[in-house]
């Protein structure tokens, strides 16, 4: 069995790019599929053609144009063929993420010699000797809408006059979300995510009688202790009247365009869309790996969880509440889907401002006094730390992540978050996820 062909966007090294030697006004007329033998014959044409009006010679004249024309009808033949070959592209893989193995089928049931188009990053494609099919591996590098194709077909003549290659079939746009990686492998990010009163949020399940139980806690009455639940998994769990739990968090990400794109300090980058590109930079990305991972360890753990950026408009739509652990892993999925072409705000809001969080945003932490709160930031003024740490009467479970370029310029942001009693990391952002987490 052969081996399976993969192509890695993130290793620059393993093929070289070839510059066209073809001018590009002859790429946009689409003569360079002229061979060196078409251009000769097509110049003796026309070398003959003048010398026939010379010297008056009609045998020439006839001999010039028949070059001519054989040449001309060799191109035009080719190219007609262009499109004509049905190439069909399938996505093996659901839902890819970036430094995942995505698998694409490509079939073309014809007789034809068929390279596959993929995006420049991963240099030359595969070829399809069909009819057949063609499986083969992309790792990309980067999220966003990346295309595949239209592959390319190589086109020749029986006289030689004309080979090259012209565009066949369709395009495939292939959605790329962002970067998950497993948090509990991290020293940096702390033993767990879940600690107080959010490991207790985890562990709160629904019972039977609409009854909601967890982990029995010191202070709890003994007329609070659930007997059968108690037996049933083997240590004591208590009851809460009147309510199903339903165990929820609130991850706040920091989508301002001037927090994470400083001129001369940000790597910036390039995100493919589905219209056109949009910038971004290595904190942001690094920022909504981190996002996600943290998504998906909570939504694994039975979380609800609502997503907003800094003006509490929420970055995805999502279910309404419900204890079902199904309907919480699908809001993540939501929010991770939603990463392939999640791009920056920059509607020219002051990023300088004391205020952090919008009224809206500010309304909505009121109903998560006990449930964990995670924010995602790129920047941090030390005024804004300050309104930001009064939330702490209100807020008791939150958890601060501040991406920046330089941490050792806010430590006076740091300080003023440190009597809060939250978990903040101030970290270095400039790094991918990979270099920064990975192993």
């Amino acid at each position: 069995m052969e081996k399976i062909p993969r192509f890695d966007s993130r290793n620059a090294l393993s093929w070289v790019r070839s510059q066209s030697s073809s001018p590009a006004v002859l790429r946009r007329l689409r003569l360079e599929l002229l061979t060196v033998r078409g251009w000769c014959t097509l110049g003796a044409g026309i070398l003959l053609v003048f010398l026939a009006h010379l010297f008056g010679r009609h045998e020439l004249m006839a001999l010039g144009i028949s070059l001519i024309v054989l040449a001309v009808v060799s191109w035009f033949f080719t190219l007609s063929l262009r499109g004509r070959t049905r190439v069909q592209r399938r996505l093996l893989s659901t839902n890819p993420s970036v430094g995942e193995v995505c698998k694409v089928q490509l079939h073309c049931s014809e007789q034809a010699m068929i390279q596959e188009q993929l995006p420049e990053s991963f240099g030359p494609g595969p070829v399809l000797d069909s009819p057949g099919d063609l499986e083969y591996e992309l790792i990309f590098g980067t999220r966003g809408i990346h295309q595949l194709g239209p592959a390319q077909q190589v086109v020749s003549d029986s006289l030689g006059l004309v080979k090259g290659l012209v565009n066949t079939g369709e395009t495939l746009d292939v959605p790329v979300r962002s970067e998950l990686i497993d948090l509990h492998r991290f020293a940096s990010l702390g033993e767990q995510l879940l600690t107080g009163d959010a490991r207790h949020s985890r562990s709160t399940t629904a019972d039977y009688y609409d009854v909601a139980i967890r982990d029995y806690q010191q202070g709890d009455s003994i007329r609070q202790v659930h007997w059968k639940a108690s037996a049933r998994q083997g240590k004591l769990m208590v009851r809460q009247e009147n309510h199903v739990a339903t165990a929820q968090a609130l991850l706040i990400l920091d989508t301002t365009f001037e927090h994470w794109c400083h001129s001369g300090v940000d790597l910036r980058l390039s995100i493919p869309g589905k219209n056109e590109d949009f910038p971004s930079s290595r904190r942001f990305e690094t920022a909504l790996c981190l996002a996600s991972s943290i998504g998906s360890s909570y939504a694994s753990s039975g979380y609800q969880l609502s997503f907003r950026d800094l003006s509490g408009t929420p970055l995805i739509e999502q279910h309404q509440q419900a204890t079902s652990d199904v309907i919480a892993q699908s809001n993540f999925e939501l929010f991770h889907a939603a990463t392939a072409d999640l791009s920056l705000n920059n509607d020219g809001t002051d990023a300088t401002s004391a205020e952090l969080f919008s009224d809206q945003l500010h309304k909505e932490l009121l109903g998560f006094r006990d449930e964990p709160v995670i924010m995602i930031l790129g920047e941090l003024t030390v005024d804004q730390a300050r309104r930001l740490a009064t939330l702490a009467r209100t807020v008791r479970h939150a958890e601060i992540f501040l991406l920046v370029a330089h941490p050792e310029r806010y430590d006076a942001a740091h300080q003023e978050l440190a009597g809060t009693g939250w978990k903040v990391h101030l970290l270095s952002g400039s790094l991918g996820a990979e270099q920064k987490w990975g192993a």
